[in-house]
């Protein structure tokens, strides 16, 4: 099995600063929600210092946050900010938190809302927090579902994407969901169809990967890149059936947006899903992608052949992933600590025998 996100999260407080970097970087691409990931982030932080325990935390794509984390998360960015300018790498840091709170469900920042207001006032590292559609977002909560349904009515698209968030916190926009996504099967798509996209591409929602993995393979990399994340977030076995019956009349396009699905999504049986839709690559680049997504994997379950892959790996690829290779070495020690100094003497064939892996 891939490497798991309970290895990953045990490794953010791993002693070598690549491992710690290595393991975020994969839970944040998997859009992984437990909400252990933030303690141990911070817990990584004051042992090691909030500049060096992760080199690109500024850059993270995803860091969930749970309702009763929010103080904990305010308070650490007030703490990070103050006195800082804008370009310190420790202030950069408290700008990501904050974002990552605006980007969580309303219900979960609305009770915060006058703490965010108040630092975002603090400082310019907080121009990412857009807090008058917070705002928005919070009092539409409040609203009664039939006045959120006109809306989609008369109401703008800023309107529609509001509307549809909060119908969705009360598990009432099932059917307003669905009417968008699968409006794109239309000529011209519903005025939902954009904003109904967009939601799920920002919350794990399952129950419309048929219509998603449709979406990956369009030739508008807009809509095919919300449908990859949301494909992605929603982390369902169902896509990578969904995957194996289609990649092979999919464009070269959606075939690399289906094997970078399958590598994000890091599920049980992923690697042995990518060892079959290799050959059935329309070319070299894909099936070199298909290398790529197996050996990012790390499914030491099939050791031979996760090193046969990144042995075939054309150079770029691994220099592109090289940043990855260091969390070889404590899964190696976990689950096949004999083989340890091959794969060791293999990966330094082609990052070097100068290359640090231990």
């Amino acid at each position: 099995m891939a490497v798991s996100d309970k290895q990953l999260i045990r490794w953010l407080g791993h002693t070598d600063p690549r491992v710690r970097s290595a393991s975020l970087d994969l839970l944040s691409i998997s859009y992984a929600s437990d909400p252990s990931i933030l303690i141990s982030v911070i817990a990584a932080w004051d042992q090691y210092g909030t500049e060096s325990a992760f080199s690109d935390f500024p850059l993270i794509s995803h860091l969930a946050i749970s309702p009763d984390q929010m103080p904990l998360v305010l308070a650490r960015a007030r703490e990070l900010s103050e006195g800082r300018k804008i370009t310190d790498r420790v202030c950069r840091c408290a700008g990501k938190l904050a974002e990552a709170i605006s980007v969580e469900r309303a219900s979960s920042f609305a009770p915060h809302l006058q703490e965010l207001r108040a630092l975002k006032a603090s400082s310019k590292i907080f121009f990412r927090v857009p807090i008058e559609i917070m705002e928005q977002r919070a009092e539409a909560l409040l609203r009664e579902p039939s006045s959120l349904e006109l809306d989609f009515e008369d109401g703008t698209v800023a309107d529609y994407s509001i509307a549809l968030e909060s119908l969705w916190e009360r598990g009432l926009a099932n059917r307003w969901i669905r009417e968008g996504i699968e409006s794109w099967e239309d000529p011209s798509p519903s005025r939902l169809a954009v904003t109904a996209l967009e939601l799920v591409s920002r919350h794990s929602i399952r129950g419309y990967e048929e219509h998603l993995l449709t979406l990956v393979d369009r030739d508008e990399a807009s809509i095919a890149d919300l449908a990859t994340i949301a494909l992605v977030r929603g982390r369902n076995l169902q896509t990578q059936s969904l995957i194996a019956e289609r990649f092979q009349g999919m464009s070269k396009p959606g075939q690399l947006r289906s094997l970078d699905i399958i590598r994000r999504m890091r599920l049980e049986q992923s690697s042995k899903l990518i060892r079959f839709l290799l050959p059935q690559g329309c070319d070299a680049v894909v099936q070199n992608g298909a290398r790529v997504a197996e050996v990012m994997l790390f499914d030491f379950e099939f050791l031979e052949e996760w090193l046969e892959a990144f042995l075939l790996m054309e150079d770029a690829s691994v220099q592109r992933l090289v940043y990855t290779i260091p969390i070889s070495h404590p899964l190696a020690l976990e689950e096949v600590p004999g083989d340890w100094s091959r794969i060791k003497h293999l990966l330094q064939t082609r990052l070097g025998r100068s290359f640090d892996l231990e």
